[in-house]
């Protein structure tokens, strides 16, 4: 849990110097608000990672959180949002290679 408080201090950081603290603050609020905000996963994983605590649910708690990290991987957004992982990549492969 550490390392997670010092990404997020590197990142802050990094942000200020370079003068685009606003922006971070910006790309934050659009990934933690609206109608496909990611604080409904965020919510679910910390949820789930509870219910670990419990030792009778811990082999169902390492189950459903699997099961959450494979749908964040594969699945594919609605039309508003963006494609899954294998669009989003495939499409950076294209603007890198210029095709």
């Amino acid at each position: 849990m550490p390392f997670v408080f010092i990404i997020i201090g590197i990142v802050a950081v990094t942000a200020g110097v370079r003068g685009t603290s606003q922006k971070l603050v910006t790309l934050a609020e659009g990934d933690l608000k609206g109608q496909n905000s990611f604080i409904y996963w965020i919510l679910a994983i910390g949820i789930i990672g509870a219910l670990g605590y419990v030792q009778d649910l811990r082999a169902f708690s390492r189950a459903l959180l699997a099961l959450v990290i494979i749908v964040l991987v594969i699945r594919d957004t609605n039309s508003q949002g963006s494609g899954g992982l294998f669009a989003n990549f495939e499409a950076a492969i294209k603007q890198i290679s210029g095709g």
